[in-house]
């Protein structure tokens, strides 16, 4: 038998999620037009679809914050199923940090690396090449680790024209700063508080990096039903 309460949990629900949420979600899932990203099926792919799914879903509903934070997670947990894979293929990789040389023979030793270890180690191993992918990686270290740790940094029109949004490279030692562009063109006519650019900005660029990371299992077909699309199938009541 149904408990009473459901229905008013139903009704909560229904309030939270009205029709100009589920619109705005539309708007956004429309505007990053994304192509499917295949991850294959070896050890750690459904963990990457799993955590790619709920970015998109925070992305789409306009939670900012979880969104950066799922970018960053993404990128690491991606990072970690690729560097498996050279692993099994070569052998044991070595990682450089710090002057410091140090064997990575198991899952378990990438575990213990951080996010900018990793890229490191991406880089050196030809994992990812170009300067733009690695790039927009540590572009997303540096906002996830300032919405963690602090805010949400935001976009504002430069003087030059365009978007530009500083973010903290480094804190340790003397504070760094870096700047982030985004061109005005790309997010035409994406609606929102200021922070939903973040967002967009995360998103958009992780599911670049990952393009680059599975260039094997991507494909450009296919445009429903991935990364968490299926959650705006909803129809109203």
């Amino acid at each position: 038998m149904q408990s009473p309460c459901i229905d008013e949990h139903l009704a909560t629900l229904k309030r939270r999620y009205n029709g100009r949420l589920l619109r705005e979600a539309a708007a956004r899932r429309a505007h990053l037009d994304y192509r499917s990203i295949r991850t294959g099926d070896g050890r750690g792919s459904g963990r990457v679809r799993f955590l790619l799914a709920q970015m998109h879903q925070a992305y789409y509903f306009g939670w900012t914050e979880s969104a950066c934070i799922l970018a960053g997670t993404v990128l690491e947990q991606a990072l970690i199923m690729r560097l498996e894979r050279r692993m099994e293929e070569r052998g044991p990789l070595v990682s450089t940090r710090y002057g410091e040389r140090r064997w990575l023979a198991s899952r378990h030793d990438l575990l213990d690396l951080e996010l900018v270890e990793m890229l490191d180690l991406s880089r050196s191993e030809g994992i990812l090449r170009e300067g733009r992918h690695l790039l927009a990686a540590h572009e997303i270290r540096w906002v996830r680790n300032m919405v963690v740790h602090d805010r949400v940094p935001v976009f504002r029109t430069a003087n030059s024209g365009g978007l530009e949004m500083t973010v903290a490279k480094s804190r340790k030692g003397t504070l760094k700063y870096a700047t982030i562009r985004l061109d005005t063109a790309e997010v035409e006519g994406l609606q929102g508080p200021p922070a939903a650019l973040t967002g967009y900005f995360c998103v958009s660029r992780v599911r670049l990096i990952l393009e680059a990371l599975f260039p094997a299992e991507s494909t450009e077909a296919t445009k429903h039903h991935e990364s968490g699309g299926d959650l705006l199938l909803w129809q109203q009541q």
